[in-house]
């Protein structure tokens, strides 16, 4: 799969990755969420050993809708979230959901942890199951599942922008019935969208260990 490499940043950039800082805290703030508990800013701070002051000033900087709230100020979502969504991602047990299929895809590696992934296919309703590690999709079933990727848009936040389309399906064929009205999606295989989620990962981790190696 040939993804050009200025997507790739693209993605990080509408997350509002571009600095070392903001890959630290989002690194920090998913395994913070893959404990499954909502995260107050207060210990987000102490994670990254951060005055709450400094979190609080990268958060508000970071693009609207990169994060997600609950009603008390806590940090519920960040691509991982505690709210549920069509894609479930379940951490040693723990039901969380992704924003969407690259998410899923791409998050074992930043958290260090497996991942079981449950979605179902938006054209048929078929369940689509698989384990993902750190290093490679161990299982997947039905086997010749798809993901849909598209370019982010020139507007909106991410999950309109982009997460939107970005889904799994049971099969090639009914990939491609979606897409009928989509010009410009590509449907490529779950190995690959895996290897793109890995591409995206580590510049996310690479730019984080810099930050800490500069400390």
């Amino acid at each position: 799969m040939a993804t050009p490499m200025n997507d790739i940043r693209q993605i990080v950039e509408r997350l509002g990755l571009t600095g070392e800082r903001e890959a630290a805290l989002h690194v920090t703030l998913l395994r913070e969420l893959a404990l499954g508990q909502p995260v107050t800013v207060e210990r987000l701070a102490k994670s990254l050993n951060w005055t709450t002051d400094e979190a609080e000033l990268v958060l508000e900087k970071l693009p609207c809708g990169t994060i997600e709230y609950d009603g008390q100020g806590r940090l519920i979502g960040s691509g991982i979230t505690l709210r549920e969504t069509p894609h479930a991602f379940v951490i040693n047990d723990r039901p969380l959901y992704t924003w969407c299929a690259l998410d899923a895809l791409m998050f074992p590696t930043v958290i260090g942890e497996r991942a079981q992934v449950q979605s179902r296919c938006p054209q048929t309703n078929n369940p689509i199951n698989m384990t993902i590690t750190p290093q490679r999709v161990v299982s997947l079933e039905p086997e010749d599942a798809v993901v849909s990727l598209v370019s982010v848009a020139a507007s909106g936040d991410i999950r309109s922008a982009f997460c939107c389309d970005v889904l799994f399906f049971a099969s090639r064929q009914a990939g491609e019935a979606w897409g009928r009205d989509k010009p410009s999606a590509q449907l490529v295989t779950v190995q690959e969208g895996f290897e793109l989620g890995q591409r995206i990962a580590h510049l996310m981790l690479d730019r984080a260990r810099r930050y800490q190696h500069d400390l």
